[in-house]
């Protein structure tokens, strides 16, 4: 099996919007960003340190690996602590989407998914 994102909705609170030139790019990067962690990224350690000897092997989503991307709703509710109320657009994405592709490959597969990345192997339906 395989798995490949091909869509992704996405509905966020920005907080208030400082730059909007910006912040449909923001969200994409994150979005990108967290599909690498869902599928692709797999930093190994032990003992606190990390095995690779660099970085050369680590597999990094690039634009091309990158889904249609739908921006559905947009809430800007002020962060009250944050300076200017801006919330950071681009990293909410990143938790959530890897979480969003786990959900997706249970609902295909009747698989429960609980390590990242996800494998290939994940991708096959359970036997029924």
């Amino acid at each position: 099996g395989s798995v490949r994102v091909v869509e992704m909705a996405v509905a966020q609170d920005v907080g208030r919007v400082l730059n909007p030139a910006q912040l449909a790019i923001r969200i994409e990067a994150g979005i990108t960003q967290g599909i690498g962690a869902a599928l692709t990224e797999n930093l190994r350690t032990a003992r606190g340190l990390i095995r690779h000897p660099d970085l050369t092997g680590y597999a990094l989503p690039t634009s091309l690996d990158a889904p249609d991307i739908r921006i559905v709703k947009l809430i800007e509710e002020r962060d009250v602590v944050a300076p200017f109320g801006a919330k950071p657009a681009s990293a909410v994405p990143v938790v959530t989407a890897p979480a969003a592709v786990a959900s997706a490959v249970r609902s295909a597969t009747g698989r429960p998914v609980n390590r990242l990345p996800i494998r290939p192997q994940a991708a096959v339906a359970a036997p029924r």
